[in-house]
């Protein structure tokens, strides 16, 4: 990316956080010789060094360099313009799915309906709690986020006013999640939603969310 330039090639960040991603994993992960640590500590400080001589990042305007956000954030609330299966771009800068993050969860999320969203995710051990179970704070990170995901789809942009989760059973690291979101109801800028999250066993997690949509948003029909 070059500053300056009116559309932005995100590639090489996108090439970079993978990499970043790959290399936490394998340090959460795996158990080398202390050797191998310093040399790849030494590698690690001298190329951050060499990154953070470039200028600051600002995620808005990271953000304003897609043209569905940039309409959005304009004030345009157009559904996404997607079939049900279809893959939908939330954040691709964000924490839960973002691909240009190099610390991203790597959930993916999906149309199912119009007031419906799905999810699949395999948490890795990086992003344990207790032993063989995900960080709690973690899961509540991926439904909001799915919730998120479901209010982006509808062509609205709200921000969480409560979000309250039940943990029903461990969340399951390294194996395949299954996460649904659904519009309950929707009240002048209140949107009410509800979750789950299934692993191989069954439900581990459910939620409530409230979102406030932005007051300059038009509101939808009360149902």
């Amino acid at each position: 990316m070059n500053a300056g330039e009116g559309l932005h090639d995100w590639s090489a960040v996108e090439r970079a956080a993978a990499a970043m991603r790959r290399l936490n994993r394998a340090l959460a992960n795996r158990r080398v010789d202390d050797e191998v640590l310093h040399e790849v500590a030494a590698t690690v400080e001298a190329a951050a060094e060499r990154i953070e001589q470039g200028t600051l990042r600002v995620k808005l305007d990271d953000m304003l360099s897609r043209p569905y956000l940039r309409e959005i954030y304009e004030g345009q609330y157009f559904p996404l313009p997607l079939e049900p299966g279809d893959e939908i771009e939330f954040d691709p800068f964000s924490i839960g799915g973002g691909q240009l993050h190099p610390a991203s969860v790597d959930v993916r999320y999906f149309k199912e309906s119009e007031d419906a969203v799905s999810g699949e995710a395999v948490v890795d051990a990086m992003f344990a709690g207790p032993p063989e179970r995900t960080h709690g704070g973690v899961v509540a990170l991926l439904i909001d986020e799915l919730m998120g995901a479901l209010n982006r789809m509808r062509g609205r942009q709200a921000y969480t006013g409560r979000l309250t989760v039940h943990y029903h059973a461990a969340t399951p690291i390294g194996e395949p999640l299954k996460l649904r979101a659904w519009i309950d109801h929707t009240s002048g800028r209140k949107i009410v939603q509800h979750a789950s999250v299934h692993g191989p066993d069954g439900l581990c997690v459910r939620a409530e969310g409230l979102f406030i949509m932005r007051k300059d948003a038009p509101q939808m029909p009360e149902d």
